[in-house]
């Protein structure tokens, strides 16, 4: 059983078969106007070079005649013998050319055989003629001082046989010139019956394809009308997106129920979307379409990338019961390997987003409840609580020294100072307590007070942002309480106070992961006395300037690990922290870390830089007096706060902790060698 042809192919057989004969009879044509232009051309150059039999003959017995006359008159014979050099050999040559032309190359399908042999055997009549004159003058030629004898000889055997030569030379010119007369009618016969075929079915051709395009249309007719019936009936909104990204004619009914608007014909589509959603969604889209757009792609492929699965549509462009949120699906149109468009779907998802929405904020209360009561499950409830109890006590005072704030600009700045150093001091000591729900709101906190504390000109109104902040980390103290409350009501016994190393321990375990966060490598040693050695007055400093002089370390000090093999230090640094006693009535803490130190030049370049500092007051100021700005609430060297540095607070809380324990700190370092912070506290 026969294959079935194609259904285009069939459609189109006669047309498509008439319009290949036609591209055949014009190659048949342009090959043939090829083989005729070169077979005139092999005609023109035989007939040239018989003409050059002629000239040189004639050459020859000029020549001859010439030499015999001077030889005669005792003339010098340069001249003609040289003549006769250079006109034998061509002769030779062109006699030969034609040789070979007509004895091998002559036959072709308008050559006919009577011809060629009428030029063959004049060519043979020449060269039986030429022999004897060709060896009279190879004889000549030999012969250095040619006799007079001798060239009189050869000048009379070639005057003697110069008139047959001629004639015979002139009768294969004028066959030479028949012949190809001959054949250029015969080639203009074949182009002009070429030609009249190709017009005859160039003119089939244009009534068959008029016809199929009548009949074309009139089914294209059809078809769209149908169509315009399907579109009106789907309850989808339906488009094209044709191949240069434009809205094709045929849009469904339902799209401008779905969109409140029908959106016209030709528009550009990623313009129109620009009118809809956000420039983020617009340029995800522009790349998704063009890989659907790409043959090599398979639309299986690229279903789970589709930026416009859920589009959020602007607050502009939605109406008031329009929706939210839309669905665009697309599906290619091929033809063969081509993609020519893509069909749009296009469904309102807003109830669906609604509800997803819903149940994903449920999930992460969810989510969050669990993360809190496993933070505190790590750690101890009974050293949770009452740093819970601390950091809302100190944060209500805040909110109430807000809400009776009358000052000046001075006086928000004094203000907004302590409230960093306050939410840093609780972000220090949640963080070494595992507490990371709060720990990250309190750096949300800084980053909302981090514009204000850079402003010159605040005023009251200016506070409600940090209202809103402390109502937030309020609200989280208050569910980690109300964890902590509930786990520690179940407990029978009081928990034993831990000792030092429990909290040195959560210190190590503390940097380990900014370090971590960080891609730095750090090793912490610890050690101290026990924490019941310690009066209670003494424990704030712990809780509040160490965590905060471990994360420095970690993050200003210890240098990434290529950074370290550069300056011939290993990959892991060190950071140690000590605690022991002087004499009976002070305790000393030391933090010391291996990193790059404190540089006074550069640090005093960043404080210019970032506008800190002017240039002169910076050039005045002593190497100790630049390091002792770090200390300064707001002073930071990095030019883009992160999670646990940039803000400037961390070394403030630190001296704010010593402040208030009459306490003393001292600075060491070594650039790229070491940095020592010492603590010294006296006791109570």
């Amino acid at each position: 059983m026969k294959k079935a042809l194609p259904s285009s192919f069939a459609k189109y057989r006669h047309l498509m078969l008439a319009i290949a004969l036609f591209i055949v009879l014009d190659l048949g044509v342009l090959v043939f106007n090829f083989y005729a232009s070169s077979q005139l051309q092999e005609d023109a150059g035989r007939i040239n070079q018989a003409g050059t039999l002629r000239v040189y003959s004639q050459q020859l017995t000029k020549a001859l005649l010439t030499l015999v006359q001077e030889m005669r008159e005792g003339l010098p014979v340069q001249t003609s013998m040289a003549q006769i050099s250079e006109a034998r050999p061509e002769f030779n040559k062109a006699l030969a050319s034609l040789q070979l032309q007509l004895l091998t190359n002559n036959r072709g399908p308008l050559i006919l055989d009577e011809a060629i042999e009428q030029q063959q055997v004049l060519i043979k009549q020449i060269n039986e003629t030429w022999q004897p004159i060709d060896r009279e003058l190879t004889e000549l030629l030999l012969s250095r001082t040619p006799s007079f004898e001798l060239a009189e000889a050869t000048t009379s055997k070639a005057v003697g046989r110069n008139i047959k030569l001629m004639q015979q030379a002139t009768e294969l010119t004028e066959l030479l010139e028949v012949s190809a007369a001959q054949r250029a009618g015969q080639m203009r016969s074949i182009q002009m019956i070429a030609i009249a075929l190709a017009m005859l079915n160039f003119v089939f051709i244009v009534f068959k394809f008029v016809g199929s395009l009548a009949a074309s249309d009139r089914k294209t007719e059809t078809a769209q009308e149908e169509t315009r019936r399907i579109l009106g009936a789907v309850r989808e909104g339906l488009f094209l997106l044709t191949a240069d990204r434009c809205i094709g004619e045929q849009r469904s009914a339902s799209l401008a129920r779905i969109l409140g608007v029908m959106p016209e014909a030709g528009t550009d589509f990623s313009q129109w979307l620009r009118s809809l959603t956000s420039p983020e969604n617009c340029s995800a889209a522009a790349d998704y379409i063009d890989l659907m757009f790409n043959p090599k792609m398979k639309q299986g492929l690229l279903e789970q990338l589709n930026p416009l699965r859920e589009l959020a549509l602007n607050t502009t462009s939605r109406q008031r019961k329009g929706p939210s949120h839309l669905s665009l699906e697309f599906d290619q149109v091929r033809e063969g390997n081509e993609v020519l468009a893509l069909l749009v779907s296009v469904f309102d998802v807003s109830g669906k987003v609604r509800l997803e929405q819903e149940l994903a904020g449920a999930s992460q209360r969810i989510d969050d409840e669990a993360s809190r009561l496993m933070e505190i499950l790590d750690s101890d409830p009974h050293e949770i609580g009452p740093f819970v109890l601390r950091a809302r006590e100190t944060l209500q005072q805040i909110n109430n020294e807000l809400q009776d704030f009358r000052g000046g600009p001075q006086d928000v700045t004094r203000l907004l100072d302590r409230i960093a150093r306050a939410v840093h001091a609780i972000k220090g000591e949640a963080g070494t307590l595992g507490c990371r729900s709060i720990s990250l709101t309190a750096h949300s906190f800084e980053s909302i007070l981090a514009p204000l504390r850079r402003r010159s000109d605040l005023q009251g109104d200016d506070l409600i942002p940090i209202a809103v902040g402390l109502s937030e980390m309020l609200a989280e103290l208050a569910r980690v309480l109300s964890i902590t409350e509930r786990l520690t009501l179940r407990q029978t016994a009081v928990a034993p106070v831990l000792p030092l190393q429990a909290q040195l321990r959560r210190i190590e375990h503390y940097a380990l992961e900014i370090a971590e966060s960080l891609n730095k490598r750090v090793k912490v040693e610890t050690h101290g006395p026990l924490l019941g050695e310690i009066p209670a007055a003494l424990h704030p400093v712990l809780n509040e300037a160490l965590p905060q002089l471990v994360r420095n370390a970690v993050a200003h000090g210890i240098e990434l690990p290529e950074e370290r093999l550069r300056l011939g230090k290993p990959e892991t640094g060190l950071i140690r922290v000590s605690l022991q006693h002087e004499g009976e009535n002070a305790l000393s803490i030391v933090v010391e870390d291996d990193g790059r130190g404190l540089k006074p030049e550069k640090l005093r370049a960043a404080l210019v830089d970032r506008g800190i500092l002017d240039a002169g007051t910076a050039s005045e100021m002593s190497n100790q007096q630049v390091v002792s700005l770090l200390f300064e609430p707001g002073i930071s060297t990095l030019p883009e706060a992160g999670e646990h540095a940039g803000r400037g607070d961390g070394l403030a809380v630190v001296r704010n902790a010593l402040r208030r324990l009459n306490g003393r700190l001292s600075v060491q370092s070594q650039a790229d060698r070491h940095t020592s912070f010492t603590l010294r506290l006296q006791y109570p």
